[in-house]
């Protein structure tokens, strides 16, 4: 039942381009929306940056965990949508 996440090439690099492009999307609305709000990562936030930063203060936000879901996420949709399209 789980061998669909056994990993390949094209799971792989299916998984970079849907981690970048949704972060790459997700980033694009927020900006236009919040102009001093830098964001990457979607559905989580892995690092969220604002600005401008006064000297010597930390105007950033890194969560790892959030991070490894992300890539688990978008790992798990890309094995699915390979699978799916080598039945086809």
């Amino acid at each position: 039942m789980m061998s669909f996440l056994k990993p390949n090439l094209w799971k792989i690099i299916f998984t970079m381009i849907l981690f970048y492009g949704s972060s790459a999307l997700w980033r694009m609305y927020v900006i236009s929306r919040i102009s001093d709000t830098f964001p990457r990562g979607f559905p989580f936030q892995y690092y969220l940056g604002w600005g401008p930063c006064p000297p010597g203060e930390i105007c950033f936000e890194f969560n790892w965990l959030y991070l490894v879901l992300d890539v688990l996420i978008w790992y798990v949709v890309s094995a699915w949508s390979v699978g799916w399209i080598q039945k086809k």
